[in-house]
């Protein structure tokens, strides 16, 4: 497995040789209810990254763990960036990577906020106008069979995150609160979305399991595996 925050320079070059991909892993440092670890959605996608990086040649570089959290802003341990600052960091990360030697990008984000995506979404293609790489941005969570879920509409630290969470870190999962579903408005643009969240959860994390989540991940794997196939295969012009 080539972690590359593991790796010298002599061995990157080396790896070069062979092959020219790498997952960067994104992920936000954010209240998960009260039950989940900050760090979940970074942790998440790393985890996947690793896991694929077992299965083929590829590089995994080290995650941005901060993104843009506008639903769970105010809420202790929610640490936001803006948009703009996002996609100038992820812009730059690219272009880095570019000169570095590396020729195909997935960016693996495990937090699915609009702005967050958006932002991601057009650095990537503005990197890949600028540069002859080719990039894919990729979802873990969307990833996940809606089938394989019980409760319609689980979001947030619910079912699917407690889930993944039991498998990934079950030391760092404090019990299985109860369903919750906070009212939000459709239309209306808060500067505060926090008196809306409740506990912070949108979804039920008592339906959650080990096994659940190790199935989850599996999906996620494929996913991420199909995405690599579809990257590989493409050609920068």
């Amino acid at each position: 497995m080539m972690l590359m925050e593991e790796m010298s320079w002599k061995e990157i070059e080396e790896g070069l040789h062979e092959m020219q991909t790498v997952i960067l892993p994104v992920g936000a440092t954010e209240e998960h209810g009260p039950h989940l670890p900050v760090f979940t959605d970074t942790l998440q996608a790393l985890e996947v990254a690793k896991e694929v990086a077992r299965r083929r040649a590829v590089f995994v570089a080290p995650p941005v763990h901060y993104g843009v959290c506008r639903s769970t802003r105010g809420f202790p341990g929610t640490i936001s960036i803006g948009p703009e600052t996002l996609r100038r960091l992820t812009y730059d990360l690219l272009i880095a990577f570019y000169e570095s030697g590396f020729r195909n990008i997935l960016i693996l984000t495990g937090h699915a906020g609009g702005l967050h995506l958006a932002a991601l979404r057009e650095a990537a293609e503005t990197a890949a106008v600028d540069r002859p790489i080719g990039i894919s941005l990729v979802t873990d969570l969307h990833l996940i069979e809606k089938e394989a879920v019980e409760t319609p509409g689980d979001g947030h630290s619910g079912e699917i995150e407690t889930s993944r969470m039991l498998f990934l870190r079950e030391d760092l999962v404090k019990g299985l609160p109860g369903r919750h579903f906070p009212k939000r408005p459709k239309h209306l643009i808060l500067k505060d979305m926090r008196p809306l969240m409740g506990n912070g959860i949108v979804g039920d994390p008592s339906k959650a399991s080990r096994e659940k989540g190790q199935r989850f991940m599996e999906m996620a794997v494929q996913g991420v595996l199909e995405a690599l196939d579809e990257l590989e295969s493409y050609t920068p012009h």
